[in-house]
């Protein structure tokens, strides 16, 4: 599975054009999963997250500035600016920064309807 997605093929101009407008998320695309939790992430060269799974959550990273490497259900994929990766729960993945200046991350987590807990961050072994 191809954990990259198509950014351009969901952007559109809006307001006449003054906006332009990318959908990085929609109910639509995972019916019955509304519950949607947004964070700023950053990490420094040669830093990175361990490989862990979410189990009650699908997981999205919009890349905003830098370079990274996402380990996705054991493949390695490199991330640039306007990358935009969708997890699903359940997948292994960890995201490190191979580039020289920090990486900056746009971070979804997408859960059932009844999700109201912390998003849970189960290891890998």
């Amino acid at each position: 599975m191809n954990p990259f997605l198509d950014v351009d093929a969901m952007t559109e101009g809006v307001y006449g054009g003054d906006v332009v407008r990318s959908l990085l998320y929609a109910a639509a695309d995972n019916p019955g999963s509304h519950v949607v939790r947004v964070a700023m992430a950053s990490t420094e060269p040669g830093k990175g997250g361990q490989v862990h799974h979410h189990p009650k959550t699908d997981e999205t990273y919009f890349i905003i500035a830098g370079s990274a490497e996402l380990e996705f259900d054991g493949e390695l994929y490199q991330l640039s600016p306007s990358s935009c990766v969708r997890i699903p729960r359940g997948t292994k993945h960890r995201i490190s920064n191979t580039g020289t200046e920090t990486l900056r991350y746009l971070a979804f987590h997408i859960g059932d309807a009844d999700f109201n807990g912390a998003v849970e961050h189960v290891k890998a072994g």
